[in-house]
């Protein structure tokens, strides 16, 4: 049976899907879509299993078995409900892959094991490729910071690849009016279903049903500023675009004096723990449209947010009601696609704690979210002056220890904020020994200046002793209303060596602004090349050292002039690149990076102890084997000797101190593990020279079998010891209670199943009970 079999779903995004013969169409049918686990990619939208069950359920009648060629379907626990799902309310047998299915994969259903299935010469993948999101953010009570607003795609793509955009929650999508830049021809797209290619990027309006474009602050993704401080829905605002291969998002906004830019970065953003970064307020301002914005939006039900950290006295705006939302912390629930928006205003002619008390601020939740942080608008380089400029995060687990800065237009107006992640960050400049700052705890910042740190190729290395944040307050031009905000990509040879491509790269709409210009990074000895229109671009600065550095070198090259044409660029290189797109006229500024922000390797510590945490002189580090070279670390100081893949505390090291390892690749790169806080072993101490071993002869137990032959003399320490399997104090178990548990109280005690510990909440904060040695 072909595709038209009543035996057969292929769903459309599976291109070139070859035509299947069937022997027997009576007693099983046959999916083949994208999948993950306990969802199916049908007709552009990602299908939980209600509603995979509603689309079904008319084309299966009569059927015995179904199998689902999709990857991972019934993979973890997500999958297995699903499937068990289906089989209650279709009545039928189910079997699908618990792994990927197709290329780079195989077509078995490992659960159910069916002997139905089919042989399938099909060399694509069921897998998602992509996915981009894009949060909501607010206007303040300026009416003409933003006039025009669109949303721009494109692939690497030669072949159609079909992009799906969704409101957030998965409820329905925009109605748009879609441009394809090179031809000049609008469509309006009523099914969010979008579909481009290498030669056709397309460029995004939204639209009301009379086909007018909406104005900004009504649009799915800039709303009013009285959304701020409430809880925003996704079945109206926030965009979540899916597609089946590789493609770029980026979100672009202007007015005559404003001009900013938000560059999604696909599934590397989403994450459980972030900091509020951006750039503080220096000036006073007579401005009220002035002000520092962060928006959370959920990509799954039940998501609890924890955002901590906030200095006393900040005040945030509160929907409609004119009393602000005040406190250090906030805690939310949200539901898929919903959004919540902390906005500080500055305060009118002068400096305040709303200019600083935001900044460093820690976002949790227990499960991923997307963060956008930055202003609308955001003080330039006086009290007057001011831009659009915003960006989105990645995870803490994903930001570096080492960063190139290449600047702007901006000369010494620019600034550098660096927020750390950990307590006792270091931060250096250009290679120097002696740290420029250190920052002493979670959360916070650093503001570097540009003059005397930035070298004459306009570079500068930056180098912190422990993972951090680091933003770039950059301008298009001399200008001091040209600002710009955007998150710096930490140095990695993980990432990609092109770019194709970035749509008509010097505009906004048909705005174009002339001073655009694109800065490479690349490794040394890899020059770049960038094409507009396919036309090699000569760089107005080759092959620009980095003091401190030698691995990496700069290039820059003109984008913009006075011929406003459509100008597509593409840059490639043999090794790892990094691009950052500035466009800037006399008055606006935007801009941020292409490339950088892959997901690297991660390296975690592995503990093994018998205690809670790490206990000196009886607890092992380790990491994989057969990753390269290794070097530990502690307290940021070059372990002598430990270049192994692990490490054993000494019992000399007395006092309590943080572990960490680099792992070097053969290829050079450099991965950064996690940090382990030791402490000195509980309960049992080595004794002095002589003296015997002592254990306790008294032991209560309701347990009706001993949990150990010698129990309890095996436990050291004279005590009465105590155990129990069933029976006796049972403390709650729970995930994350700094979110899960919206207003504790004092005295509480949990246990931490992501921590694994007993935790008691102070009165302030939530913390592991850690045994003492009597």
């Amino acid at each position: 049976m072909g595709k038209n079999s009543p035996s057969v779903f292929i769903d459309h995004a599976l291109s070139n899907f070859p035509v299947l013969k069937i022997k027997d169409e009576k007693k099983t049918f046959h999916i083949f879509s994208h999948g993950k686990p306990g969802e199916l990619f049908i007709n552009g939208q990602w299908l939980e299993k209600k509603e995979i069950l509603d689309f079904f359920k008319d084309k299966i009648k009569n059927r015995k078995e179904l199998l689902i060629y999709g990857c991972e379907f019934a993979k973890g626990e997500k999958g297995k409900e699903a499937v068990t799902y289906l089989e209650k309310n279709l009545h039928v047998k189910i079997s699908a892959s618990e792994d990927i299915t197709g290329k780079n994969g195989n077509w078995i259903l490992e659960y159910g094991k069916s002997p139905n299935t089919l042989k399938i010469s099909y060399n694509g993948n069921l897998q998602l490729d992509n996915i981009h999101y894009l949060n909501p953010i607010i206007f303040t009570n300026y009416p003409l910071d933003i006039t025009q607003e669109f949303i721009y795609l494109s692939t690497p793509s030669v072949s159609d690849i079909t992009i799906s955009v969704n409101y957030a929650s998965g409820n329905g999508n925009p109605r748009m009016s879609v441009l394809d830049i090179n031809n000049n021809t609008s469509t309006i797209i009523t099914d969010g279903l979008i579909t481009i290619n290498n030669a056709q990027p397309k460029r995004i309006s939204f639209v009301n049903p009379s086909n007018t474009v909406i104005t900004p602050g009504q649009s799915p993704i800039t709303l009013p500023s009285t959304s701020a401080g409430t809880i925003i829905s996704g079945n109206s605002a926030g965009l979540v675009f899916t597609s089946t291969g590789n493609f770029y998002v980026n979100y672009r906004g202007r007015q005559t004096n404003h001009a900013g830019t938000v560059l999604t970065k696909g599934e590397a953003a989403l994450g459980k723990e972030f900091r509020w970064g951006g750039a503080p307020t220096q000036n006073s301002t007579t401005t009220e449209d002035v002000g520092n914005i962060l928006s959370i939006m959920a990509t799954e039900d039940n998501t609890n947010i924890e955002i901590s950290n906030i200095k006393p006295g900040m005040e945030f705006l509160n929907g409609s009601n004119p009393t602000p939302l005040i406190g250090t912390s906030f805690h939310r629930t949200l539901q898929k696609g919903e959004t919540f928006i902390l906005y500080a205003p500055v305060k009118t002619g002068a400096t305040t704690i709303q200019d600083t008390g935001w900044l460093g601020s820690k976002i949790i939740s227990n499960k991923n979210i997307s963060v956008i942080v930055g202003g609308l608008m955001m003080l330039g380089a006086s009290g007057t002056a001011r831009d659009f400029g915003m960006d989105q995060l990645i995870p803490v687990n994903q930001i570096g220890n080492e960063y190139i800065i290449m600047q702007g237009a901006g000369g010494n107006n620019e600034r550098l904020i660096v927020v750390a992640t950990a307590d006792n960050t270091e931060v250096t400049v250009n290679g120097s020994s002696t740290p420029l700052v250190t920052l002493v705890n979670a959360g916070d910042y650093a503001v570097i200046n540009a003059a005397g740190n930035f070298n004459a190729n306009g570079n500068l290395y930056l180098k912190a002793s422990k993972p951090s944040y680091v933003f770039h307050k950059i301008y298009g031009s001399a200008g001091g209303a040209t600002n710009n905000i955007v998150l710096v990509a930490p140095l990695s040879c993980f990432g990609q060596n092109d770019i194709d491509l970035i749509p008509d790269a010097h505009k906004i709409g048909s705005t174009g602004y002339p001073n655009t210009t694109l800065s490479v990074l690349t490794t040394a000895g890899n020059t770049p090349t960038v094409t507009i229109n396919g036309n090699t671009a000569v760089p107005t600065q080759s092959a620009g050292a980095v003091d401190g550095n030698s691995n990496w070198v700069s290039y820059k090259y003109l984008i913009g002039d006075a011929v406003n044409n459509v100008k597509n660029v593409k840059v490639t290189s043999t090794g790892t690149i990094q691009a950052d797109l500035l466009g800037a006229d006399t008055n606006a500024g935007f801009g941020g990076y292409f490339s950088g922000f892959g997901t690297s390797p991660i390296v975690t510590i592995s503990l093994n102890t018998p205690y809670p945490q790490a206990c000196i002189g009886q607890s092992t580090l380790s990491v994989a084997t057969g990753l390269g070279t290794y070097q530990w670390y502690k307290d940021g100081v070059l372990i002598s000797g430990a270049t192994s893949n692990t490490y054993t505390l000494p019992v000399t090291d007395i006092s309590p101190a943080e572990y960490s390892i680099i792992v070097t690749t053969p290829g050079g790169c450099t991965i950064n593990s996690n940090f382990i806080k030791s402490d000195t072993c509980p309960c049992s101490k080595p004794g002095a020279t002589g003296t015997p071993n002592s254990g306790t002869k008294v032991g209560i137990s309701i347990r009706d079998v001993r949990s150990s032959n010698n129990w309890p003399y095996d436990v050291n320490n004279g005590f009465i010891a105590l155990e129990g399997n069933s029976k006796g104090f049972v403390i709650t178990r729970i995930s994350n209670p700094e979110t899960a548990i919206p207003q504790p109280v004092e005295g509480m005690i949990v246990y931490d199943t992501d921590e694994n510990c007993i935790k008691l909440y102070n009165g302030t904060s939530w913390n592991c009970i850690q045994q003492t040695c009597n």
